[in-house]
């Protein structure tokens, strides 16, 4: 009796934990989303500035957050550029965690692992020594 009841703690354990990483796993996509968002509008934004407004006009109207702020136009160029900047750092982490929580999640249901979500691009420098290498490429 008492092994049935340990197995059965057992299970929910495995059960609770899955479901603990599935909800962190939508919880990150649902960040991933709102991050996305924002580097858009953070892309919208310079593109805007740059394309539309002459430099002889020296100061813009930006938000940043709720709040509307009149700034010389190259440090609102600057401002969102850093933005932009860590925005795709901040999603680059997230995406990663994400990952290792898939793997994590398959694990914890036996399942195998994804096979080919882990690859990441050549370098310039690897791409210059296959080009070197193979005529032609």
């Amino acid at each position: 009796m008492a092994t049935k009841v340990s197995d059965q703690q057992k299970l929910m354990e495995i059960i609770l934990e899955t479901e603990r990483v599935a909800d962190r796993i939508l919880a990150y996509k649902q960040e991933l989303v709102e991050l996305d968002k924002r580097r858009q509008d953070t892309r919208e934004a310079l593109r805007l500035i740059e394309k539309h407004i002459p430099e002889t006009q020296q100061r813009v109207w930006i938000t940043v957050g709720s709040m509307l702020l009149k700034q010389d136009r190259q440090s609102a160029v600057e401002l969102l550029r850093k933005d932009q900047q860590t925005t795709e750092a901040e999603i680059e982490r997230i995406r990663m965690e994400q990952k290792l929580l898939v793997a994590k999640q398959r694990d914890l249901e036996h399942d195998q692992p994804l096979r080919g979500f882990d690859l990441k691009p050549l370098s310039n420098a690897e791409i210059a020594g296959i080009r070197s290498n193979l005529p032609g490429f």
